[in-house]
C-alpha cells in the first residue's frame, strides 16, 4: 500500500504542479490580453492624438491664411464703404446747395422777367407759349378751334 500512497502522492502532486501551470497560464494570458488591449488603446489614442495635429495643421497652414484674407478684405471693403458713404453724402449736400441756389436764381429771373416786361414787354418773350401767339383767336381775344377760325 505504500507503493499506491506514494504513487499517489505524485499523481496529486503531478496534478497540483499542472493545475497550478494552468492556471499560472490562464492569469498569464489574462495579463497580456490586458496589456495588449492597453497598447492597442494606447495606439489609437495616439494615431486620434496625430489626426488631430495634423487637422490642427492644415487650419494653421491653409484656412488661416484664406481666413485672414478675407478678414482683410472685409475690412477694405468697409473702409470703401465708409468713404463712399461720405462722398455720397457730401454731394446730396452739394445737390441740396445747388437746387436752393436754382430756385433762387428761377425766382429772381422771373422777378427780373416781370420788371422788364412792364418796362418794355418787346424784350422779354410772352409769358405764353410760342404755339400760342400763331394760335387763332375769336374777337374776344380766346383761342378758338380751326374750324371756328376757318368759318
Amino acid at each position: 500500500m505504500e507503493k499506491i500512497d506514494t504513487i499517489a502522492r505524485i499523481v496529486e502532486l503531478a496534478v497540483a504542479v499542472v493545475g497550478s501551470a494552468i492556471v499560472t497560464r490562464i492569469i498569464t494570458i489574462r495579463q497580456r490580453v490586458r496589456q495588449e488591449k492597453s497598447a492597442a488603446d494606447k495606439a489609437e489614442a495616439e494615431v486620434k492624438a496625430d489626426q488631430i495635429e495634423n487637422i490642427r495643421k492644415t487650419m494653421d497652414e491653409v484656412y488661416k491664411p484664406i481666413i485672414e484674407d478675407l478678414r482683410k478684405t472685409a475690412a477694405d471693403a468697409m473702409a470703401e464703404a465708409s468713404e463712399a458713404r461720405k462722398v455720397a453724402a457730401e454731394a446730396l449736400d452739394k445737390v441740396e446747395i445747388l437746387e436752393q441756389e436754382n430756385r433762387e436764381l428761377r425766382r429772381e429771373n422771373t422777378q427780373l422777367r416781370d420788371a422788364i416786361r412792364e418796362i418794355n414787354p418787346d424784350l422779354v418773350p410772352s409769358k405764353r407759349g410760342a404755339n400760342a401767339s400763331s394760335q387763332a383767336r375769336g374777337a374776344d381775344g380766346r383761342f378758338v378751334k380751326k374750324e371756328e377760325a376757318g368759318a
